[in-house]
C-alpha cells in the first residue's frame, strides 16, 4: 500500500472522529434511547472504517465523499449532544477531516498515483445508501424508530449481501427493499419516515442502473469471439466427404 500522507491523515482522522462520537453517545449524550444510541455509535464506526479503506487503500472518490459526508453529519450531531471532553475531540476531528477532504490536498495526491480500479459509481452509491440509511434513521428519530427498526435491519442486511455479490442480492435491492420500506415509513414517527422514503427512492434509482447490475453479475459477455478453426465436427465432415468420393478419384490422389 502506497498511500499519500494527506490520504492517510484524512482516513485516520475520519475513524478517530467516529470513535470520539461513539464515545460521546455511549456515555449518555444525546436524546436517543440506549438501543438506538448503540446502533448509532456502531454504525458510525462501521461507516468510518469503510471510508478509511476507500481513502487510504483504494484512493477512491467515493471514499473521500463518504468521509466528508460522515464528518458533516457528525458536526450536525454536535447540536444534539451536550458538551463534554468527547464532544470537543469529536468536533475537532470531524472539522479536520472535512477540511482535508474538501481541500485540494487529496485531489493533488490522487493525481500523483493511479487509483485502484473499483466498482462502478452507482453501485457504490447503492451500497453507501443502504449502509448509511440505518445510521441516519437512528440519528434523526429522537422519538423512537417504531417500524423503522425493521427497515434499518433489513437495509443493513441488503447492503451486506450486495457488497458480497450474493446471488439474488440485486433483486432484493430492487424489489424487496421498497416493499419493506412502505409499511416501515407508515409506522415510523417524524422525521424518520421522510428519511426512509427519500433513501429508498435514491437506492431504487441506483439499483435499477446498469452499473448496479454489472457490479454484481456481469451479464454482458466481454470475451473475444472464438477464432474459427478445426473442430471434431469439421474434421469428421471432411473425412466423410473424402470417403464418399469414387474409388478412381482416390486412387489418382495416391499415385
Amino acid at each position: 500500500m502506497n498511500s499519500s500522507p494527506a490520504a492517510a491523515t484524512a482516513g485516520g482522522l475520519c475513524l478517530l472522529a467516529a470513535l470520539a462520537w461513539a464515545g460521546a453517545i455511549s456515555v449518555g449524550g444525546g436524546p436517543w434511547e440506549p438501543v438506538q444510541s448503540a446502533a448509532l455509535a456502531a454504525g458510525l464506526v462501521a461507516l468510518s472504517t469503510a471510508a478509511l479503506v476507500g481513502v487510504v487503500v483504494k484512493n477512491s472518490r467515493w471514499g473521500r465523499r463518504m468521509a466528508g459526508g460522515l464528518a458533516a453529519g457528525e458536526l450536525g450531531l454536535a447540536t444534539a449532544i451536550p458538551l463534554s471532553g468527547w464532544w470537543w475531540v469529536g468536533v475537532g476531528m470531524a472539522a479536520a477531516t472535512l477540511t482535508l477532504v474538501a481541500g485540494p490536498w487529496l485531489a493533488e495526491s490522487g493525481r500523483r498515483r493511479a487509483p485502484t480500479l473499483g466498482p462502478p459509481g452507482r453501485s457504490v452509491l447503492l451500497l453507501c445508501v443502504l449502509a448509511g440509511l440505518p445510521v441516519v434513521l437512528a440519528a434523526v428519530s429522537v422519538d423512537g424508530l417504531g417500524g423503522g427498526w425493521v427497515f434499518a435491519a433489513f437495509s443493513a442486511a441488503a447492503a451486506a449481501i450486495y457488497a458480497k455479490a450474493v446471488p439474488g442480492s440485486l433483486l432484493v435491492t430492487r424489489f424487496v427493499v421498497p416493499v419493506v420500506a412502505l409499511p416501515a415509513a407508515l409506522t415510523t414517527p417524524w422525521p424518520g419516515w421522510p428519511v426512509i422514503v427519500a433513501g429508498t427512492g435514491v437506492a431504487a434509482w441506483a439499483a435499477w442502473s446498469e452499473d448496479a447490475r454489472l457490479a454484481v453479475r456481469p451479464l454482458v459477455d466481454t470475451r473475444a469471439e472464438p477464432v474459427p478453426g478445426p473442430t471434431p465436427l469439421r474434421i469428421r465432415s471432411a473425412t466423410d466427404a473424402a470417403g464418399s468420393r469414387p474409388a478412381a478419384s482416390r486412387n489418382r490422389d495416391h499415385r
